[in-house]
């Protein structure tokens, strides 16, 4: 006679927050996510509560992977036919951050993390962040604007990458000028550019979201000093 056997455990089912805390700070650099912001914590909290019900459906991070790229590409696709539809891409935008932030749950749930995870991760983040200015300037944004603003991006990350290969930990290298305040500016230059079309026209509209794009710009050079003022610390 087969002896009956035991069903496998499910990761999650006994996971708690502070369990899930713990997981996510060791796959990003010691990061805690109960030291960030109000807004933050809740943004995680959600994501925590649905990856969980996700996973027990069989969900996995590479399905999420997949939902944030496909609408990183949806966003700009949206956003230069014009009239209302930024704010579409608007919804893209959080769809997809949201998809991102629930795959990395799912694998800090299903114990998934790994170091290829994070440089996929890394890549997916570029890749929003150029669809995102892509269409910007399918709005109407200033096109040199753009061009310094994906610069300031590059060299943000450049210098992190490059502090983070001789010591420095990403934890302790936010900036005001990082990827959640690119995400929110392009979020209210979408949002804006949707509301000023339906007003006016697409003049005004390309008028705010390149003034948008100046504040982005200007928080990028404050946060490049901020990023150069702790690498001196740490690394000297």
């Amino acid at each position: 006679m087969t002896a009956p056997t035991t069903p496998t455990p499910n990761p999650t089912a006994r996971m708690s927050w502070d369990g899930y805390v713990a997981g996510w700070s060791g796959s990003h650099d010691g990061y805690d996510p109960r030291h960030a912001g109000p807004l933050l914590r809740k943004w995680l909290r959600a994501a925590f509560r649905v990856g969980g019900v996700l996973a027990r459906f069989g969900a996995r991070p590479a399905y999420a992977m997949t939902v944030a790229v496909a609408c990183a590409l949806l966003v700009p696709l949206c956003a230069v036919r014009g009239g209302s539809w930024p704010a579409l891409a608007a919804l893209f935008l959080l769809l997809g951050l949201a998809a991102d932030t629930i795959g990395q749950t799912l694998s800090v749930l299903l114990g998934r993390t790994s170091r290829l995870g994070s440089f996929y991760r890394c890549l997916l983040d570029r890749l929003t962040e150029v669809c995102w200015l892509v269409a910007l300037a399918g709005v109407g944004a200033q096109r040199t604007l753009l061009l310094a603003c994906a610069a300031m991006v590059w060299l943000h990350e450049y210098i992190r990458a490059r502090a983070g290969a001789v010591g420095l930990r990403a934890a302790g290298s936010a900036t005001i000028g990082d990827r959640p305040t690119r995400a929110w500016l392009t979020l209210l230059a979408l949002l804006l550019a949707a509301a000023a079309t339906a007003q006016v026209g697409a003049d005004l509209a390309a008028g705010i979201v390149t003034m948008v794009l100046v504040l982005w710009f200007s928080l990028a050079v404050l946060g490049l000093g901020q990023l150069l003022t702790v690498v001196r610390k740490v690394l000297t």
